[in-house]
């Protein structure tokens, strides 16, 4: 079970540093006439996705290694018991 949280998180980050690379970097390199803000507002709507699954797959890493820490400190105390 914890492996698969731990793929969720990972592609998580896979398609949310996607979503921002792509978008941002042809919005840079490729120069769009202003006329044209429907694929830039497109574009940057990505981007602004990847951010979020970017952040999402953080703070569930962050809870499954606290998750960890505290299965460690439950298990130090019904040792010490």
């Amino acid at each position: 079970m914890l492996k698969d949280r731990m793929i969720v998180w990972l592609l998580e980050y896979v398609f949310g540093g996607m979503l921002v690379i792509f978008p941002m970097t042809s919005l840079a390199v490729d120069r769009f006439v202003f006329t044209d803000a429907y694929l830039w507002t497109a574009k940057l709507f990505a981007a602004c996705l990847g951010v979020i699954l970017i952040s999402c797959a953080s703070s569930m890493r962050q809870r499954m290694l606290l998750g960890k820490r505290i299965d460690k400190l439950a298990e130090q105390i019904r040792a010490g018991s």
